[in-house]
């Protein structure tokens, strides 16, 4: 599982930013080559308290290379590119097979049905090329309503919505020996990488906090970078902080405005639910 690239997406799409917007990381579902119980979720009607602030997330160091990766490296592939997908490359230690895809994709199926049924769409969702199951344009309101209704009336301790039916529904086949499975859907090999779009949302950021007087720095968070300045004085940092956070409300009261140069990236690529 890679902390960092779940805290990297999960901010892009603005779901610790208080936007109303919900993601479900798949990788966060997805280990040692099985998909675990249920995928994680952070949903902005939860605790500001719990929210990421990136400029203090500790720079995080590459992780160790498995074999495999350092198979892929050896082949001429270069690991750390922008357009390089781990998943859906075999000498990678975070390939996901076909089979493991297949099968993961057959559990959407059961949940999409079963959000359906409750009123709600689940999109198609093959996390291994990025996206989310969530429709965009969704008021604070309603992106709530379907957050409860895939995780359950608490969303701080998930059971009872239809990732957990999902779930039973993927037990169950395996212990009968017939796992779940689905096809999946062609990729366009021009589609932006899961890195590349987020390289994208970077500029975003960094083209408005240099219209604010701050360097924000180029950052990978698969190569283990970090976008402030080290030799920023403490009065430096706190306004570099609030010109990228801004002072944004929560929940039902969050207004992208007031978020900073994250908040007005996050908007304009269309990852909040104030369009």
């Amino acid at each position: 599982m890679n902390v960092q690239r779940i805290a990297a997406i999960a901010a892009i799409a603005g779901a610790v930013l208080g936007g109303a917007s919900v993601v479900a990381l798949g990788a966060a579902a997805y280990s040692a080559a099985q998909p675990q119980a249920r995928a994680e979720a952070v949903s902005s009607s939860t605790d500001d308290s719990s929210e990421l602030r990136r400029e203090q997330s500790p720079p995080a160091a590459p992780a160790a290379a498995g074999q495999g990766t350092q198979l892929a490296a050896a082949s001429g592939t270069d690991t750390n590119a922008a357009d390089y997908n781990p998943y859906l490359d075999p000498l990678s230690d975070q390939y996901v097979t076909p089979e493991a895809r297949s099968e993961w994709l057959g559990k959407q199926v059961v949940i999409r049905e079963c959000m359906a049924e409750a009123g709600f769409d689940f999109l198609e969702w093959q996390w291994w090329v990025g996206g989310s199951p969530q429709p965009t344009g969704l008021d604070f309101e309603t992106s709530v309503l379907w957050t409860q209704a895939l995780y359950g009336p608490d969303t701080n301790h998930p059971g009872g919505g239809c990732a957990e039916e999902g779930d039973q529904a993927e037990a169950a086949a395996r212990a009968a020996g017939t796992p779940l499975g689905a096809a999946e859907t062609p990729v366009d090999p021009a589609a932006p990488t899961e890195r590349e779009v987020w390289l994208e949302f970077q500029q975003l950021v960094r083209d408005c906090m240099a219209d604010a007087g701050h360097e924000y720095l180029y950052w990978e968070w698969w190569n283990g970078s970090q976008a402030q300045p080290l030799d920023l004085t403490e009065a430096e940092r706190a306004e570099w902080s609030l010109a990228l956070n801004g002072n944004a409300g929560g929940g039902a009261a969050y207004r992208w405005e007031d978020a900073g140069c994250w908040g007005r990236a996050v908007h304009e690529s269309g990852n909040d639910n104030m369009h």
